[in-house]
């Protein structure tokens, strides 16, 4: 008995032995032919590298967390053109507004609610399930005879207005019944977003808009209270439905920092206004929008003539100033850059018009490309929750689209593609210094490191990288990049549109 079982614990030690060696082979041929392919780097032929240096990754133990996304404004349909680029862009997040009107469903106080006027969104919801993408939705859209600014200073009829007190209430029954139709599992909702730039004062939009409604200029707290006993009511209502639902406020304008024009209130405590009301445990999520333009004379709109830029760029700046007035009242949210996008200077409905920007060029889409590589990797860095695009939908606003009116990719669908792809299986290592004048940030991509680097002006600046740690290196679009040599190490060119350098750790 004895020599039995020494030969089957032999046996077995063996075994394992040998199963570790081959796991180990595999992990060092996998090593070996990054090794000897980046000797050909000097050559034309890169090929064989940029099939093998992404095996490793598939070893990795734990589930990435893909906090891209989009925002359509048409209903996703299962085969129609922009759902296909939605799904090839690999989103993880849909942000879905102009779906979900309480108005409409209820246009009648007191009637029953329409929901056969859902049945797209429903179809939509469903699309969006089988393709694993999280649906964010918005909820929005108020029925005029629930808000107290049914006439406007101008005369004109609008829902758009805080809740009337008596009937909060009201719209606790709506959003109850909602939530209790689509936490099922043929829909999955589990993220609602209750409004949309909530932080404007309705007399600042045209009638019946469905962004605003619920700022006061006249506030201290430009409304910010008074929505934020509207989410203590709500989003508890939401919880007690679905303990598993994400409460979203509305995605904050938040157009400046500092409003020094007494006339325009203060619109930067909206959320300030939130958290004194006590609404903190009824809500989960803070986003925030950013909408940089076109300079015709600058390049990264993030680093100039915005008022954020004191902050780290609107990306970063309203992410750091949000989570600043949290600490100040002991509260920890996720914060999420949920609208953004780089858009022309021009539009005859706005003033700010600027006559370089009447058509985009060439230079227009070009930097919109790269800028959109800089925006989320700063995001990604700063451990923001989520980066949602406005729009997938082209053209979008002001040109803002990631396709064209023909709904076919424009460059800054390509970046953010080749981004996502990029960034896969990746976690935020932080800033790495490389040389004056350009921006980079690491990221771990276990067995190696990924490193994203541009230049924040027209300059092409060289990076100097030892031979030893070097793997590869790849342009905006996942173009392979040569270095040249001197001595012991490459000299890598890096100029505004973003460069992927992978390396050893």
């Amino acid at each position: 008995m004895l020599g039995k079982r020494l030969f089957h614990l032999m046996f077995s030690i063996f075994i394992g032995l040998f199963i570790v060696g081959v796991f180990l082979g595999v992990v060092y041929q996998a090593r070996a032919s990054v090794a000897q392919n980046t000797i050909m780097v000097e050559g034309q032929t890169f090929t064989e590298t940029q099939q093998t240096i992404f095996l490793p990754i598939a070893m990795k133990k734990y589930p990435w967390y893909n906090m891209f996304g989009v925002e359509a404004t048409w209903p996703l349909k299962q085969g129609d053109p922009i759902f296909r680029r939605t799904e090839s862009l690999s989103a993880g997040w849909v942000r879905l507004n102009d779906r979900v009107s309480w108005r409409s469903l209820q246009p009648e106080e007191g009637a029953s609610f329409q929901w056969e006027r859902l049945e797209n969104f429903e179809e939509e919801l469903r699309v969006l399930k089988g393709a694993g993408i999280t649906p964010i939705v918005i909820v929005d859209d108020y029925p005029h005879w629930a808000t107290d600014n049914t006439v406007r200073e101008d005369g004109l009829p609008t829902s758009c207005g805080r809740l009337l007190d008596d009937k909060v209430d009201d719209f606790v029954v709506f959003v109850t019944e909602l939530v209790k139709r689509y936490k099922k599992p043929e829909f999955g909702v589990r993220n609602w977003e209750l409004g949309n730039e909530p932080d404007v004062d309705p007399d600042l939009v045209p009638p019946d808009s469905q962004f605003g409604c619920w700022g006061d200029i006249a506030d201290p707290y430009y409304g910010g209270e008074a929505y934020g006993r509207m989410i203590i009511q709500v989003g508890g209502a939401i919880k007690a439905v679905d303990p598993s639902a994400q409460v979203w406020i509305g995605g904050l304008l938040l157009g400046t920092p500092y409003t020094t024009d007494p006339t325009k209130g203060h619109p930067e405590l909206f959320l300030e206004g939130i958290l004194r009301s006590g609404a903190a445990p009824f809500f989960d999520i803070v986003p925030y929008h950013w909408y940089p333009s076109y300079w015709q004379w600058a390049r990264d709109p993030d680093l100039i003539f915005n008022p954020w830029v004191d902050w780290g760029g609107g990306t970063v700046g309203k992410a750091r100033y949000l989570n600043q007035l949290m600490q100040a009242y002991g509260v920890t949210k996720p914060v999420f850059l949920n609208e953004t996008s780089f858009i022309c200077g021009f539009d005859p409905n706005y003033p700010d018009n600027v006559p370089w920007c009447e058509f985009p060029t060439e230079d227009f889409f070009n930097l919109q490309a790269s800028y959109l590589v800089h925006s989320a990797t700063r995001a990604y860095n700063e451990n923001i929750m989520g980066y949602i695009w406005y729009t997938i939908t082209g053209p979008g606003w002001r040109w803002g689209g990631l396709l064209d009116a023909l709904q076919s990719p424009k460059p800054v669908y390509e970046a953010y593609s080749q981004m996502i792809r990029q960034f896969r299986n990746s976690r935020p290592l932080g800033p790495v210094s490389y040389a004056t004048g350009i921006e980079a940030y690491a990221f771990a991509r276990e067995p190696e490191r990924l490193d994203v680097l541009w230049s924040n002006d027209d300059q092409t600046i060289t990076a100097t990288i030892p031979i030893s740690d070097w793997i590869g290196a790849f342009g905006r679009n996942g173009e392979i990049i040569t270095p040249t040599v001197s001595e012991t190490n490459y000299m890598l060119p890096v100029g505004f549109s973003p460069v992927y350098l992978i390396r050893l750790p």
